[in-house]
């Protein structure tokens, strides 16, 4: 489970350099956008 865990860590990492190098990091942005809001509907 750790292992899976790491790998997905380092697949959102590694996306998310990506975004940042290709378009700026618009993507990521709006994706950050999106959880923001998301976490503000659930009371985090």
């Amino acid at each position: 489970m750790l292992k899976g865990f790491t790998v997905f860590v380092v697949a959102l990492i590694s996306t998310a350099q990506v975004d940042q190098y290709l378009t700026h990091g618009r993507y990521t942005d709006a994706a950050m956008a999106m959880l923001r809001q998301i976490g503000r509907a659930f009371g985090f």
